[in-house]
């Protein structure tokens, strides 16, 4: 009756440590990692992150109008050239910052150090970035023209008309944004020619429509500079002085494009993105989501954690007094169970880290596909951090139930022992055996 009564005993009990391992390898681990800012790094770091928000996420079609703003407006043809251009306005360094300051503000959110969740970018330097930056690409790109012929070196002014009109039309693609792939050369004409051709060329430019008033007020101040540079002969020099002037309205208008979704210090706020950008999802609802996300988490890593260490510890302790008074099934039993335990958590281990990474990435392939406007890029960049974070969190667990099996291996090798050691005393004090005879 009383090796029935044993048996059931740490049968209960060894469903109740099987339940804490599970728990406390399982759930307390995924929740812990949520709080460890250093798992996020290493998700961005294994999916290279940086450089696929410059070569995939701002260059995708669907973000054309927000990275056009980024570009000035101006008509940068070339991937790898638009990509240059959002490295200067967006360096590295200042994504990485951003990045790390919110995963920082996420984890303190989960951790009760912060009262409220924010996640946002502070668009403040890259927006003061972005008028150099397009510039030095325009003057580098002039750098690269072709210098022409005049269609005529004659000095005549029906000839200085034709050459006026000629070389305006460079300057009205500026204005539009566009990078001409030509310009007629200057260092040809004569000093006179030059002389008598830059009033002709400069009110053939502010007569054409397409150069805005603004534009054309620029121009207008410049005009003493400019002339000194035509005069000169230098026509790339020249390009480069008339460029500015008529691109740098449309910079500014692109910056005042920017600044209407930003907030206060020009703050562009994810989370309000993410509300307008869904159609069924609002702030109120994502606050809502985290909220309940922070309580889960608190709760694993608090309550959760102690009730599942209490169920380990005092069901194996309580399966060790449910033996006495035999030593060695004492620490046979919780040995075992130790290591069934920790061998059936390595298992669900190795299948969770093979199948819930995967099926965290068609989540977020779901989740955004409930709206149109998110880029797949962003989408397939989201769904591969989240896939990385999540086999880091089922792989974490792994070492640990690893861990329990040695711990209950040792338990099994101390309870061979403690046997062997009793028989060696029975047969050196043969007292024992009649002891144990009369017991």
């Amino acid at each position: 009756m009383l090796t029935l009564l044993r048996a059931l005993a740490g049968l209960v009990l060894g469903l109740v440590v099987f339940a804490g391992l599970l728990y406390l390898l399982v759930l307390v681990n995924f929740s812990q990692r949520l709080v460890e800012s250093e798992v996020y790094d290493i998700a961005i770091s294994d999916t290279d992150a940086y450089n696929r928000i410059y070569d995939e996420v701002l260059v995708d079609e669907a973000l054309k109008e927000q990275t056009g703003n980024l570009l000035g407006d101006v008509d940068i043809e070339t991937h790898e050239e638009a990509v240059d251009v959002l490295r200067e306005v967006m360096p590295p360094a200042y994504l990485q910052e951003q990045t790390e300051e919110n995963i920082d503000r996420f984890t303190a959110f989960l951790r009760y150090e912060q009262e409220e969740l924010e996640i946002y970018a502070s668009l403040k330097e890259p927006l003061e970035r972005i008028e150099p930056a397009v510039l030095g690409k325009v003057h580098q790109l002039i750098d690269e023209l072709e210098i022409r012929d005049p269609p005529s070196r004659d000095c005549s002014p029906e000839a200085l008309q034709r050459l006026a009109a000629a070389s305006a039309v460079p300057y009205a693609k500026f204005s539009d944004g566009e990078i001409p792939e030509s310009a007629p050369s200057l260092k040809i004409m004569t000093p006179l020619c030059r002389e008598q051709g830059f009033d002709r060329w400069f009110d053939r430019v502010l007569d054409d429509p397409a150069i805005n008033s603004q534009a054309a007020l620029i121009l207008e101040n410049e005009k003493a500079n400019l002339r000194g540079h035509f005069m000169e002969g230098d026509t790339r020099t020249f390009l480069k002085a008339a460029a500015g002037p008529l691109v740098k309205p449309l910079i500014e208008d692109a910056i005042t494009d920017i600044r209407r979704d930003l907030q206060r210090n020009d703050r562009f706020d994810l989370l309000d993105w993410l509300a307008e950008e869904s159609d069924d999802t609002n702030r109120a609802d994502i606050e809502e989501q985290a909220e309940a996300l922070r309580n889960a988490v608190s709760d694993a890593n608090g309550s959760g954690r102690l009730i599942a260490l209490a169920l380990v510890v005092l069901g194996a302790l309580l399966m060790a007094l449910v033996h006495l008074p035999r030593p060695t099934e004492m620490l046979r039993w919780p040995g075992i169970t130790l290591v069934m335990g920790g061998g059936v958590c390595l298992l669900v281990g190795f299948v969770l880290n093979s199948a819930i990474p995967g099926q965290f990435r068609d989540a977020v392939a779901r989740t955004a596909s409930y709206s149109g406007d998110v880029p797949v890029s962003a989408i397939n960049l989201a769904g591969d951090l989240v896939e990385s974070f999540a086999r880091q969190a089922t792989a974490g667990f792994i070492p640990a139930s690893v861990t329990v099996m040695i711990v209950g291996g040792l338990l099994i090798v101390a309870s061979l022992a403690s046997g062997i050691l009793s028989e060696l005393a029975r047969r050196v004090i043969p007292g024992l055996n009649g002891n144990r005879r009369n017991r």
